[in-house]
């Protein structure tokens, strides 16, 4: 059985390398209101868990809403970034609603003139 304190330092390291994946910075629990990591285009919730399943949409993607309208954010995109612990960092799954999608892609065409 893995104890709570390996528990709580494999969840630390694993939103700091996430962060850092996505050019920004964990912020620790003391402090934190809203998203798990400081993002200059996301306002991402970071798990990294055994079993995703159900709680996709219900409490993560409910979570980040309600931290977002708690913070007054109305720029960033909401994602979840999925990791399974042992899985490389890089197999990493980021999920966004399909609308903030659409809206990104349109971004990225008119920077590159597409």
């Amino acid at each position: 059985m893995v104890s709570r304190k390996s528990r709580r330092a494999r969840w630390k390291r694993a939103e700091r390398e996430l962060a850092s994946r996505i050019h920004g910075r964990r912020i620790p629990l003391l402090g934190r209101e809203g998203s798990d990591i400081d993002s200059p285009v996301f306002f991402p919730e970071a798990k990294s868990r055994e079993e995703i399943g159900r709680y996709l949409w219900d409490d993560y993607f409910a979570q980040i809403l309600a931290g977002m309208e708690e913070a007054g954010e109305t720029v960033r995109i909401p994602c979840v970034i999925l990791h399974r612990p042992g899985m490389r960092y890089d197999d990493a799954l980021v999920c966004f609603r399909i609308g903030d999608y659409d809206e990104l892609i349109a971004l990225i065409l008119r920077e590159y003139g597409v």
